[in-house]
C-alpha cells in the first residue's frame, strides 16, 4: 500500500473513531485567499484591474468578497477557468473534510454566472504570488451548475438562500487548502467576465475537546474521546 492510500485509510478510520462529528462552514472573512485563473498547468494569481479578457478584477470586486459573508461579489475578467484558492483558519488550520458547497448569485448579469465547477484540495502550504502548480491539488468534486436566475443584492446585503445552489458530494479526505475553479459561465459569448457573490464549503471535523493531533502522511487529524 502506498503512502497516499494509507493516509486516506487513516483519515477514514479517524473520522469514525472520533465521532460524533459536526458540520461547519469552512470559509470565513479574513482567511488567506488568492483570486486567479487556471492556465491548464498552474493556478495563476490575478491582480486588480479592468482589462478585458485578462486575469484581473475591479478593486471593489476582489476575491476576498467571495468569502465575506455578504452579497458583495468577486468578478474576474478572464471569464473562463477562473476561481480562487483559500487556506481556511477553521479548526486552527488543521484541516477539514468537505462534503458540500453552496454558491450565491451576484447582483447582475446572469450570463456571467458559473455554469460548472471543479473543487480541489491540498495539504501543501501556499504563500507569495504563485503561480501554484495544479499537480499540488487533488480533485474532490466537479460537475455542472444550475444557479438560479434570481439575483442576490450586492454590497453589505444579507445572502438569501433563494439565490443560491448547493451541491453535495462524497469525500473522506482531509485538506488544509481548497481551490475552486469555474471552467465555464452560462453564456460565454454574452458575458465579459465570471462573477459570484459568495461561495461556502460545508465540512465535518471531530468535535472540540481534542485529546491531541495525529499526523500521518502529511495529514493532521484532530482526535477526541467518544461521549459516554
Amino acid at each position: 500500500m502506498n503512502s497516499s492510500s494509507f493516509s486516506k485509510l487513516v483519515v477514514m478510520a479517524a473520522v469514525a473513531l472520533c465521532a460524533p462529528v459536526y458540520g461547519a462552514n469552512i470559509f470565513a472573512p479574513g482567511d488567506t485567499i488568492f483570486g486567479g485563473a487556471s492556465d491548464g498547468t498552474n493556478f495563476v494569481v490575478g491582480v486588480a484591474g479592468t482589462a478585458a479578457t485578462v486575469n484581473n478584477w475591479p478593486a471593489a470586486e476582489s476575491p476576498d468578497h467571495n468569502i465575506d459573508g455578504v452579497g458583495q461579489k468577486y468578478l474576474n475578467f478572464a471569464e473562463v477557468n477562473t476561481g480562487f484558492l483559500v487556506t481556511p483558519a477553521f479548526n486552527g488550520g488543521n484541516g477539514s473534510i468537505v462534503t458540500g458547497m453552496t454558491l450565491w448569485t451576484a447582483n447582475d448579469a446572469v450570463e456571467r454566472d458559473p455554469a460548472s465547477y471543479a473543487l480541489y484540495g491540498s495539504n501543501e502550504a501556499f504563500s507569495g504570488g504563485g503561480p501554484f502548480a495544479l499537480t499540488s491539488f487533488s480533485l474532490i468534486s466537479s460537475g455542472d451548475l444550475a444557479l438560479p436566475a434570481s439575483r442576490n443584492p450586492g454590497g453589505p446585503a444579507a445572502l438569501d438562500p433563494l439565490n443560491s445552489q448547493t451541491v453535495n458530494f462524497a469525500n473522506t479526505s482531509l485538506y488544509t487548502s481548497y481551490l475552486v475553479l469555474f471552467p465555464t459561465v452560462k453564456d460565454e459569448v454574452a458575458a465579459n467576465s465570471m462573477q459570484i457573490a459568495e461561495v461556502q464549503l460545508d465540512g465535518v471535523v471531530p468535535e472540540p475537546g481534542a485529546l491531541g493531533l495525529l499526523s500521518v502522511g502529511g495529514l493532521v487529524l484532530l482526535l477526541r474521546r467518544r461521549r459516554r
